[in-house]
């Protein structure tokens, strides 16, 4: 008989799926959020602005306490988008109270997931009120699962300890809800949904990016879903990123990474974005270029079932990444650009020697 493993961010989705909101969620307070530009009426919120303003790097001190008091704030908002940024404000001034006790870290944490657990109910029972309105939020609800699945790998490395069995059930937990993910991109491709499709589609992407920086399986360097402000572009654009990974020793983070995935890449891309930019289908693709290919390989290897050709692609799509994050790191950091934050920036003219696809000379993605 198998052992049932808790698997915070899957267990949540399926949970939510079959609750209803506790929140006030009336028409009149979501009719502003369900319009074509929804998304700028979002910044109408003066803590919510003020969070996505602020730069896309880890904070210091005082930068934390802020995140804290905007935390606060938008934690008394109901809609999913203001709860999502309230829970990534706990988590990262948890992440970057360094001088502050563990356990009020730790707490802080912890907030974040009671947070992100009510922005879940929420965009479930609004998708299910009123559906087809609902369409710019279509991958919140695995985002918001992905942001619970990650929390005992942020809880860990705020206590010094990043052990590889809490490794491997972030794993389980993240290829579990790349499967969800899958079952909803089917879903949408049946009934002709290409908006929805392509919400999905990236968002295995990035799962499958986070996946194969998980499958490195080294305790030094921790992958994370980016923030939210980190993946918005209203400002410091150039900065936005998908995943950040932590270099850590025993709980000291020594700097940060920012990757950005892209299912291809154009050369505004490649102009624009100074993170690591990873090509979904050619830098994370077992074959094909269909992100789900690449999700069932993990699963096969996390259900120990894989064939050897599955073991063999996802070593190699791991193996890439690893070098593409080396050469990455190689490169310099420009002048004034983030240059005293933990999060490093760098040029990408190491990488683009060694994978000329990432070059921005290059006129064809």
């Amino acid at each position: 008989m198998g052992i049932n493993i808790y698997l915070p961010g899957i267990d949540a989705l399926k949970s939510a799926g079959h609750s209803d909101s506790q929140d006030m969620l009336g028409e009149d307070v979501i009719e502003p959020y369900l319009s074509k530009d929804a998304h700028w009426r979002y910044l109408d919120n003066p803590s919510f602005h003020e969070y996505v303003r602020m730069s896309k790097v880890i904070v210091d001190t005082d930068g934390a306490q802020k995140l804290v008091e905007i935390a606060d704030d938008l934690a008394n908002e109901t809609m999913p988008r203001f709860l999502d940024a309230a829970g990534w404000a706990y988590a990262e001034a948890g992440l970057a109270l360094s001088d502050d006790s563990a356990g009020h870290r730790v707490q802080l944490i912890t907030a974040a997931e009671r947070i992100w657990h009510r922005a879940l109910t929420n965009d479930l029972d609004l998708g299910r009120r009123y559906q087809e309105r609902w369409t710019l939020n279509e991958d919140m609800s695995h985002r918001l699962a992905l942001n619970l699945a990650f929390a005992p790998l942020i809880k860990s490395i705020i206590v010094g300890n990043v052990a590889e069995s809490v490794r491997s059930s972030v794993m389980q937990d993240t290829v579990s809800i790349a499967a969800d993910s899958i079952r909803v991109l089917d879903a949408t491709h049946a009934r002709g949904d290409i908006g929805a499709s392509g919400h999905h589609q990236g968002f295995l992407f990035e799962a499958n990016g986070l996946m194969a920086l998980l499958y490195m399986n080294d305790a030094r360097y921790v992958p994370l879903p980016s923030t939210a402000r980190a993946d918005t572009g209203y400002y410091f654009a150039s900065q936005t990123h998908d995943i950040s990974i932590i270099n850590q020793h025993w709980g000291e983070i020594r700097k940060v990474i920012p990757v950005e995935i892209k299912s291809r890449s154009t050369r505004k891309d490649r102009q624009r974005y100074k993170a690591l930019l990873i090509r979904g289908k050619m830098h994370l693709s077992v074959n094909n270029y269909d992100p789900r290919t690449t999700v069932r390989a993990f699963q096969e290897i996390a259900n120990g079932t894989a064939s050897v050709k599955e073991i063999n692609s996802i070593e190699a799509i791991s193996n890439q990444l690893r070098n593409m994050l080396r050469l990455y790191q190689q490169g310099v950091t420009p002048e004034g650009f983030a240059i005293d934050s933990l999060t490093r920036f760098h040029d990408t003219n190491k990488v683009a020697e060694v994978y000329p696809e990432l070059s921005k000379l290059i006129r064809k993605s």
